[in-house]
């Protein structure tokens, strides 16, 4: 019988040495409660990160240049709201970075604790001195209502009923969670925007080698990192867990490295859509659920994280190919190939860095790592039957490229 365990526990920095109070074995059953990432915390100065992310798992006999699996079989949304917008960063509220590093002007405390005095940005003060503290506003932003079966998303004309049910308590966030609801900002500039609710994770995978904000956990903040004092920081001490990508949904898989003992797996910021590049740098955060199912692969050494990802989220010419589609090609073409041909499967390569060119470069070579296939060859391939799509314009993307299934079949039917 599969373990199970539950964690509705958080933490805002992850990576080095994993705690072992939440641990597993191979193959084990996860349950989290999320609070909604992005925001809250960066509206609340004591987050030093912008997510709230789960305390991260230790599984037993991992080390690295082993990897993770992670097959989500459940994305419940569990909050009625979400408020996201463009970020502006508030002069003088903190150093170096807003997102990490909230400061009071007033009384020089670093990461003050605060109070919620009132809707607004302005309803957000220092517990120390009472100063207006929060490191950034919203510039552009807007108020999401969920219908009941949490289908579809709208986003109001008036959000002032809903910040002041906020300020009251009376909206849903995990009672562990310590960040302030972004509801209570009464931010509504977008209005009458409707989608459907397609809920995916956006921070999912194993703790970078070293300790370092929840929310900068992928290359493309680097430089981020570098600029707020984490100047001992290597690309390769991440691990891109920090994805943003939009077919992290139901039924697929993602498999991340393991870069420190225990692997340190750990789950936030779910999102209740998103298009791809998530332009605006922020979107519709919310309270969720999650069930995955976390199996250790020993010795599959991965540069980056890649998804296995569910059929339903991919266009035709990506799909997998159906067993009569894969037996007609093998006997129309079998005189044309030396070897019997091989079934191909879509699979996705994250790769980042500090400009998309960059995420672009990281993503072949990370993939010709995998296959052994030259860059050149690489590139081929993902040109005849694969796509380059933006997870976020910072400098992250996912390559899709149909992959033979022997470089996978083990990995996924152990």
């Amino acid at each position: 019988m599969q373990k199970e365990i539950f964690i509705d526990e958080y933490i805002d920095l992850i990576g080095g040495n994993v705690s072992k109070k939440y641990i597993i074995e191979d193959k084990s059953i996860v349950k989290v409660e999320l609070p909604p990432g992005c925001w809250g915390p960066m509206i609340t100065p004591s987050i030093k990160s912008g997510h709230e992310v789960s305390k991260p798992i230790y599984v037993e006999g991992s080390e690295p240049g082993d990897s993770i699996i992670i097959k989500i079989k459940k994305i419940k949304v569990k909050t009625k709201y979400s408020t996201s917008g463009i970020s502006e960063p508030i002069k003088n509220n903190y150093i170096d970075d807003p997102t990490t590093k909230g400061f009071c002007p007033h009384c020089h405390t670093l990461n003050p604790e605060t109070k919620l005095i009132d809707i607004g940005p302005n309803g957000i003060v220092c517990s120390v001195c009472g100063t207006k503290i929060i490191p950034q506003k919203i510039k552009n932003g807007y108020t999401m209502k969920f219908d009941e079966d949490k289908k579809y998303g709208f986003t109001v004309n008036d959000s002032k009923n809903i910040a002041i049910e906020t300020l009251q308590g009376n909206n849903y966030l995990p009672k562990n969670s310590n960040q302030i609801s972004s509801l209570v900002l009464n931010t509504c500039d977008v209005k009458n925007v409707y989608s459907r609710v397609t809920p995916f994770i956006g921070n999912i995978g194993c703790s970078p080698k070293k300790s370092i904000p929840s929310s900068r956990n992928c290359g493309d903040s680097l430089n981020s990192l570098i600029k707020a004092g984490y100047s001992n920081l290597d690309k390769d001490d991440l691990t891109d867990a920090h994805m943003d990508i939009k077919n992290v949904k139901e039924g697929s898989i993602v498999i991340s490295p393991v870069k420190v003992k225990g692997a340190g797996v750990y789950f936030g910021d779910v999102h209740a859509m998103q298009g791809n590049g998530e332009l605006a740098g922020h979107t519709t955060d919310i309270s969720a659920e999650i069930n995955v199912e976390i199996k250790l692969i020993k010795n599959f050494n991965l540069k980056g994280p890649i998804i296995i990802p569910n059929s339903k989220d991919l266009s035709p010419e990506l799909n997998y190919y159906s067993n009569e589609e894969f037996d007609y090609i093998r006997q129309t073409f079998k005189n044309c190939s030396k070897n019997d041909i091989s079934k191909l499967i879509p699979i996705q390569y994250i790769g980042s860095g500090t400009t998309l060119e960059e995420a672009i470069e990281n993503a072949v070579g990370r993939i010709s790592n995998f296959t052994g296939y030259s860059i050149e060859e690489v590139m081929n391939r993902c040109t005849i039957s694969g796509s380059v799509d933006i997870g976020r314009t910072t400098g992250l993307v996912y390559l899709t490229m149909m992959t033979p299934y022997n470089f996978i079949k083990k990995v996924i039917n152990d």
